[in-house]
């Protein structure tokens, strides 16, 4: 949000300038100068009037906002919570601070008290950040003007990569004070993920798992050396190659020779260059081992000399959390300080103003869309489902939406649609015109249902669905019956292929559970109905069926047991 604000991003004119203002709990104190103002391309920060120590400071931006003109989507500002969450992440980065507009949050961390879990004071773990002051110098405003001037210069992509890597690394600090393991992970998360999105790697088969790639050159030694490039291609493409390795190479990467002079200077056992790669590989190792497997840190690492920076263990080389951070800060801002800064960029922003999110839109306003296009048979009949549940289950107001134009244009193109288009039509037509009275039918309703009713006899998720919603029993044998259910199941989620909602799925397999009934099969009657129940939760009058039917065989109407009753 900082750098829309900015402006750099606009393609129209500024139509609000707000003034915002906000507090920030910090260790922070100035000291640098009688107006005790630091000023930024991102907002300033002021100290308060109080006479003595406080650990508040105000923060102050003014706030642009882009012209959209007249209509949907007019907005006068998004407040100062946005601007100031992120700027009191960037103030805590670059100046090893505690920072944070949540007082409570602030006052824990700086609370001199033993984690829970940690058993340590966060203060002997890093220098610095949990300090109880913490004085800005003349220089460090300069580096922090200076380091959010070329941030917000940045890239859109670039800056938002920046910005999750620098949250990363500062919530990494935070949990410094009560679980070392997490924090450890999220430091090295803190450049794994620059790693990820911006080292330009590049998989190559020798860079693959050696055990894997001997594996994997085994099973291919009879097949052609073009099926043999395929599937080698094929797995580089999925897998996450040597992402290890690309953690370590972007670190030394971005070192200056800095790191192991001039900042190195009054650090407690500053880790060496040659011993970099192998304490890197260690971290990246602490990490993985802690996500998969929730194993804690080597205990060496935590009761280490006062904010030494590396330890041995084992004979092998260790990055402490206090080395770690020191490491990831100066990578992260290396890498910000190499990227180019431009002054103005074509960006659509509207996905990423605060507050926005995304949510399907109801069906109400594109199902009966008399558009078709490769994929919308299924979304189609998805949709048109979703109001049928709701109508199903007595929900006042419910509608479903008038489908004849679409259909009608379905009835002229169903030659040309593709097959994963083809059945999911013919079923919404069926459907829509089984349900709705005989004014609303289509007109073409008869014939089209009659040329093409054999589609639905074949074994599929379409037929499945029609036969239960109209009580149909299909031509086909238990077995036959019971994999196309399954298969339904196995395919609803892919992207041809439509899932029905909850309760119109606890139907299919309550239709199914009836022919094993009537075939007396009642053990997978049983089976079938508890199955039901645990894909139809919370559902009362289904629940309770499912008990009387263990003590007693009884026939099984799906509609009568799932939907609302009727009263005479």
């Amino acid at each position: 949000m900082l750098q829309i604000c900015s402006g750099k991003l606009f393609k129209n004119t500024v139509e609000y300038r707000n003034q915002l203002r906000g507090l920030i709990y910090t260790n922070l104190q100035f000291g640098f100068g009688r107006e005790e103002r630091l000023d930024t391309e991102a907002g300033s920060l002021l100290s308060t009037s109080n006479l003595g120590q406080s650990n508040a400071i105000v923060y102050e931006i003014e706030e642009l906002i882009e012209s959209t003109g007249q209509g949907a989507g007019i907005l006068s500002s998004h407040g100062v919570d946005p601007y100031i969450l992120d700027f009191s992440s960037i103030i805590s980065f670059k100046l090893n601070c505690t920072a944070s507009p949540s007082y409570t949050l602030t006052d824990r961390l700086l609370s001199n008290q033993k984690g829970v879990s940690t058993h340590t004071i966060p203060s002997k773990v890093v220098k610095r950040f949990f300090d109880k002051n913490v004085y800005c110098t003349e220089d460090d405003a300069e580096r922090l003007s200076q380091f959010v001037k070329h941030l917000i210069g940045l890239e859109r992509e670039t800056y938002l990569g920046v910005m999750r890597a620098i949250r990363t690394y500062v919530t990494g600090m935070q949990r410094i004070a009560d679980d070392f393991e997490l924090a450890y992970t999220l430091l090295v998360a803190s450049i794994v993920s620059l790693a990820q999105d911006f080292d330009g790697h590049k998989s190559y088969w020798n860079s693959y798992d050696q055990r894997k790639r001997r594996l994997i050159d085994k099973a291919l030694s009879g097949a052609s050396n073009e099926v043999s490039e395929s599937v080698r291609t094929a797995i580089l493409d999925i897998e996450h190659t040597s992402l290890g390795r690309r953690f370590r190479d972007f670190s030394i990467e971005h070192l200056k020779p800095s790191y192991f002079r001039e900042e190195a200077i009054g650090v407690v056992a500053p880790i060496s260059s040659y011993d970099l790669p192998k304490a890197l590989a260690n971290a990246y190792q602490a990490r993985s081992q802690y996500i998969h497997n929730l194993r804690a840190l080597p205990s060496q690492l935590t009761n280490t000399m006062e904010y030494s920076e590396s330890t041995k263990i084992d004979n092998k080389t260790w990055l402490t959390i206090q080395g770690l951070s020191r490491l990831a800060k100066h990578v992260i801002t290396e890498f910000v300080q190499r990227q180019v800064t431009v002054d103005k960029e074509e960006y659509d922003y509207s996905l990423e103003k605060y507050g926005i999110i995304q949510a399907k839109m109801a069906p109400e306003y594109w199902v009966g869309k008399s558009v078709l296009y490769y994929g919308s048979g299924s979304q189609k009949l998805e949709g048109f489902l979703s109001q049928i549940a709701v109508l199903m289950s007595g929900i006042k107001g419910a509608i479903i939406t008038d489908l004849s134009e679409l259909l009608s244009v379905v009835e002229k193109s169903i030659h040309e649609l593709k097959k994963e288009d083809r059945l999911p039509y013919i079923a919404l037509y069926f459907i829509y015109n089984l349900i709705v009275s005989d004014k609303d039918k289509t007109e073409n309703a008869t014939d089209f249902q009659e040329k093409y009713k054999i589609d639905l006899m074949s074994q599929s998720s379409e037929s499945l669905l029609v036969n239960t919603l109209f009580n149909i029993t299909p031509n086909w044998n238990l077995t036959e019956y019971k994999n196309t259910l399954i298969r339904y199941f196995e395919k609803r989620d892919n992207r041809f292929s439509f899932r029905a909602p909850m309760l119109i799925e606890a139907g299919m397999i309550l239709r199914l559970a009836e022919n094993y009934r009537v075939n007396d099969e009642l053990s997978t009657a049983v089976e079938l109905v508890s199955m039901a129940v645990e894909n139809c939760p919370g559902h009362e009058e289904l629940r309770k069926f499912e008990q009387e039917f263990k003590l007693e065989s009884k026939s099984i109407e799906w509609q009568k047991i799932l939907l609302p009753k009727v009263e005479e």
